[in-house]
């Protein structure tokens, strides 16, 4: 199997802004392919799901709770779900340049081309 990339999405295959009306707007999909808004909740509610949509509700009665071990692989840097700042992204000079080789990369892998001002990301790899 080869290297399948990606192309992150251009603005005319995003969500609209105008979907989100006011601060604090959550978008949601209402049903398939349906965007839609969540507006803010109230202070001290959280999200949670009713009938299968994003509501917000109060907070409840605390429960028991493990926190997760989040480790690395072998060689790679673990954010700790910290935002990384300063990223190095691996960039080639166009979109026929990607890394097609086995092994050259990882899934989750991003590289610039530079000649299309596009982002992608690796989404298979052997």
């Amino acid at each position: 199997m080869a290297i399948t990339w990606k192309k992150v999405a251009y603005a005319t295959d995003c969500i609209l802004k105008t979907v989100l009306a006011a601060e604090g707007d959550i978008i949601y999909a209402s049903s398939a392919s349906t965007p839609a808004a969540l507006s803010h909740g109230s202070e001290g509610h959280v999200l949670k799901v009713a009938s299968g949509l994003p509501a917000w509700a109060a907070i409840g009665a605390p429960t028991a709770h493990t926190l997760d071990s989040h480790t690395a692989a072998a060689g790679a840097v673990d954010f700790n779900l910290q935002q990384a700042t300063d990223l190095v992204v691996m960039t080639v000079a166009t979109e026929a340049a990607l890394p097609a080789g086995a092994g050259t990369v990882e899934v989750g892998q991003l590289c610039w081309a530079t000649g299309e001002l596009s982002l992608h990301v690796c989404t298979v790899a052997v």
